[in-house]
């Protein structure tokens, strides 16, 4: 026997096995609905230049007001506000926790009273890509953290993270025994701001980027735990 057909022989043996196994699970095993995920923020971030000052949990529309409720509201797992302090100025920092969401300007939009289209502009630091625009007198700089520690804007950057062969070969085996999806499309999506310095909007930046980077950094040592 050749080898080639020594080695096709083989895969399809383990696929057949592995393909048995998993009907017999699903056969013997009772269907259960899935627990709602649930996740808590932490009481605060530590930011180097930055005084922490408070938390504030983000409440959930579709609890107390369900017909106000958008897309990303059904989609958000948890959500919280963090408030720090340099020099008299502000950082607000809003945090989202999605299962399954991953355009920015989508969940920018709707998580808005007036469904406002933003113009963005985009940037990138070694993390991946970032978005950036002014409103209301303030700067702001937003992306998804996805579970790799990436940061993506578009629905194309955030599709692919989970698309790496090495992150597929590792759920292949439990997506085959039914433990968890194929693709890990969760989302901690982040957007800072700070008041513009009218004097000087290069220093307004640097602020955002410098608390930015310290921010993703952090979150790719502590991303929640995948239920």
């Amino acid at each position: 026997m050749k080898t080639w057909e020594k080695i096709r022989n083989i895969w399809l043996a383990t696929a057949l096995v592995s393909s048995s196994l998993v009907v017999l699970r699903l056969a013997f095993t009772p269907v259960q609905k899935p627990a709602p995920l649930i996740y808590t923020f932490p009481a605060s971030v530590p930011l180097s230049r930055w005084q922490f000052v408070k938390a504030t949990p983000i409440g959930q529309q579709r609890f107390y007001t369900p017909s106000l409720a958008t897309s990303i509201d059904d989609l958000m797992i948890s959500g919280q506000q963090y408030r720090y302090l340099r020099n008299g100025k502000p950082l607000d920092i809003e945090v989202r926790y999605f299962r399954n969401y991953g355009t920015v300007s989508d969940i920018v939009r709707e998580s808005t009273i007036w469904l406002d289209r933003v113009d963005f502009t985009d940037a990138r630091t070694r993390f991946g890509t970032h978005a950036i625009y002014e409103q209301s007198g303030r700067r702001f700089l937003t992306a998804c953290i996805t579970p790799i520690g990436e940061t993506t804007v578009t629905k194309g950057e955030f599709n692919a993270a989970p698309n790496r062969p090495d992150m597929m070969i590792g759920r292949s085996l439990p997506w085959l025994l039914g433990q968890k999806p194929l693709r890990d499309l969760r989302c901690l999506w982040t957007r800072i701001s700070t008041p513009i310095n009218p004097s000087s909007s290069s220093a307004t930046e640097q602020d955002l980027e410098q608390a930015w980077m310290e921010w993703v950094q952090w979150w790719q040592n502590n991303y929640p735990p995948e239920p």
